[in-house]
């Protein structure tokens, strides 16, 4: 059994909540008792949990059930936090966490015969785990941990979801290769709106879309997301609910610099991970076979000097400086014109 990290109180991987927790919560379900013993009692179900997985080392089964809910309370624990308002820098530190404890299990998963064989994310089935991963996805970029898309990547490479949905595969092409253009998604409501937004070609009628998405977003997710509801299910022992965030609208309204003005200050909407995003530049991710990878629209600002190219025109490699203007062809059969940074 290979070594598993828990975030603890330690300062390595502390995540502080500074001043009001009142004040500072981002929506306003949880209270600090709750909180703190919530994640009090996940950190002592997940020592009882890996205690089970070492137990049943030679058991892939059992050990991949008990490593699957340690990453799972691992990443509830998280997105609590940013619920209640701990610092993004120190979440960005602690996301790696979550990615180590999936990795953890997926390679358990992998070890399971034909006949025992699940699905880590059965993205087709249970809503819940569609939007984990989706979250899993936009807190990497909204937080630039650019550099552990590969790895979420990877907890669904070559599986039946690999490549399956156009939501996920419109976020991954920004900043992995060769990802496929589809028009197939797992989940028509709310998402179809969120393809429509991120499709429509003027600036204003896309701002006016998503906002119909996010004030659609938790609407959609009644009877179908076990989440659904949990605020009211809150007691001080523990809570049940971890924050309701519609980020992908938050990962869009950076990506493809969207005003979010008509949308702000929606409940779901994470506007200070957008904040957060916006004021710095992009990270250039290396891909898993050594190669650096950063993308941009056409229309954005170049984020640093160097080559750049752009499948949407034969022969568009050319020179930018950074804070550039990169250009549209509007006559591209391709779709979006998405330029790739070459070398400096």
């Amino acid at each position: 059994m290979g070594c598993l990290r828990f975030p603890q109180n330690g300062k390595e991987n502390s995540v502080n909540l500074n001043g009001s927790f009142v004040g500072q919560r981002r929506q306003h379900y949880i209270n600090q008792i709750c909180y703190e013993n919530t994640l009090k009692r996940l950190e002592q179900d997940n020592i009882l949990l890996l205690k089970k997985a070492q137990d049943h080392a030679t058991n892939s089964f059992a050990a991949s059930t008990a490593l699957g809910a340690i990453a799972s309370n691992i990443w509830f624990a998280f997105q609590l936090k940013f619920t209640a308002g701990a610092g993004l820098e120190s979440l960005a530190f602690e996301l790696p966490i979550v990615v180590d404890a999936y990795e953890r299990y997926v390679e358990e998963v992998e070890k399971l015969s034909d006949e025992e064989y699940f699905p880590p994310f059965p993205m087709e089935e249970i809503v819940d785990e569609y939007v984990d991963y989706l979250n899993l996805i936009c807190f990497s970029i909204l937080l630039h941990r650019e550099d552990l898309l590969p790895r979420i990547h990877g907890l669904v490479k070559d599986t039946d979801y690999d490549g399956s949905d156009a939501v996920i595969e419109e976020l991954l092409k920004f900043f992995l290769p060769d990802r496929p253009e589809l028009d197939r998604w797992n989940w028509d409501m709310p998402y179809k709106l969120l393809l429509d937004s991120i499709d429509n070609p003027d600036a204003n009628g896309r701002a006016q879309e998503m906002k119909e998405y996010v004030r659609s977003w938790y609407r959609g997710m009644r009877g179908k997301a076990h989440f659904w509801g949990k605020h009211e299910q809150i007691k001080d022992a523990f809570s049940p609910y971890s924050g309701y965030w519609a980020t992908c609208a938050a990962a869009f309204t950076y990506l493809y610099d969207i005003d979010d003005k008509l949308y702000r200050e929606e409940l779901v909407y994470p506007k200070d991970l957008v904040d957060f995003a916006r004021s710095m530049p992009r990270g250039i991710v290396t891909d898993q076979d050594g190669s650096m990878i950063l993308r941009v629209l056409g229309g954005q600002k170049c984020p640093r000097d160097g080559m750049w190219f752009s499948p949407a025109r034969v022969n568009s490699k050319k020179y930018f400086k950074k804070n550039d203007e990169m250009p549209i062809y509007f006559e591209a059969d391709y779709g979006e014109t998405i330029w790739q940074w070459v070398s400096d």
